[in-house]
């Protein structure tokens, strides 16, 4: 196993994850979300678990470009947004 991601950006990547996997949930009683932001969000999300388990100096790039991909996608959820915002603050809001 590799170098784990700093705890800040770790705790950081992990609720972004959080909020992807409820928020896929809670679109299953939607029908009006469309497959393909389904697609796009796990297909920005599903690296992110192995990243930050097999961190290096440029890791953190790498997971911005997969929250980048997904947001310019999408208006919502801002993943991104809420990756930074939880580095900065330790917490979501």
């Amino acid at each position: 196993m590799g170098t784990l991601a700093p705890e800040l950006i770790l705790r950081a990547a992990l609720y972004v994850v959080h909020v992807a996997a409820y928020t896929t949930r809670n679109w299953t009683f939607a029908d009006q979300v469309p497959r393909q932001q389904i697609h796009d969000l796990w297909e920005a999300m599903h690296e992110i678990p192995s990243l930050v388990l097999r961190w290096r100096p440029d890791a953190e790039q790498e997971l911005i470009r997969y929250l980048d991909e997904y947001d310019r996608k999408w208006p919502s959820p801002r993943f991104r947004e809420m990756y930074q915002r939880h580095l900065e603050h330790g917490h979501p809001a």
